[in-house]
């Protein structure tokens, strides 16, 4: 595990789902880039089998937060990187010291969900990545934007 969050460290995230917590789908957190050097990076670390689960994981999660990438990730990593189609939590909440859920952060986390007005930019994160490795998507062209 500490060698993948090498990898999320080393192309620019935070490797705690919780840092991203409740922001929506932004490019500030999650951007091409980030996703093109961390496909490379498994690859290179873990195999081709893991550049596969990764484009895949990419591609399956709807809303494209910093926050669902990084608890797919995990979870892909944890599962021998085959991807399963159940969406990633949106929201994480960190645990104190004793082991306990922080309830203060948790409650700014969702606080911050509600009101981050539904903040949605997973096509212009992920569209470039994902023609690039094959995968078009259906109503956008390659820079996420939307074809009338």
């Amino acid at each position: 595990m500490e060698r993948l969050k090498n990898i999320i460290r080393n192309n620019k995230m935070s490797a705690r789902p919780e840092y991203y917590s409740g922001r929506g789908a932004t490019i500030s957190d999650l951007n091409e880039q980030i996703l093109f050097g961390i496909h490379r990076d498994l690859k290179n670390e873990f195999g081709e089998v893991a550049g596969i689960g990764f484009v895949k994981m990419v591609n399956g999660i709807k809303v494209l937060s910093a926050t669902s990438f990084l608890n797919g990730l995990y979870e892909l990593f944890n599962n021998n990187w085959e991807y399963n189609e159940r969406q990633p939590d949106s929201i994480a909440i960190p645990k104190n010291k004793d082991g306990n859920y922080d309830s203060t952060i948790g409650m700014i986390s969702v606080m911050e969900s509600l009101f981050s007005c539904g903040r949605d930019d997973t096509n212009q994160i992920k569209c470039r990545f994902l023609a690039y490795n094959g995968i078009k998507q259906e109503h956008y062209n390659e820079y996420g934007l939307h074809n009338f």
